[in-house]
């Protein structure tokens, strides 16, 4: 005598490859999320390091034109 409920108590065993495809789904899924995440902190950073850049260049003070120099004398040590 059959139930009518046996055919949806009754699993089918599985197999490796199944297994290894739930496994591999799995994992290119959290990569995936990694990913994600990890290009939106580059974006934040980056923001960041421009913003700072265009503060830091705003404020540096133009640098002073250099002095030349003074040439030593050609004949120096001649005695």
């Amino acid at each position: 005598m059959t139930t009518p409920y046996a055919d949806l108590l009754r699993t089918t065993p599985k197999t490796a490859q199944s297994r290894a495809e739930i496994t591999d789904s799995t994992v290119r899924s959290l990569l995936d999320e990694e990913a994600v995440e990890r290009s939106a902190q580059l974006k934040s950073l980056r923001e960041a390091r421009l913003a700072m850049e265009a503060k830091a260049a705003a404020a540096a003070k133009p640098a002073a034109p250099k002095k030349p120099r003074a040439r030593p004398p050609k004949f120096a040590n001649q005695s």
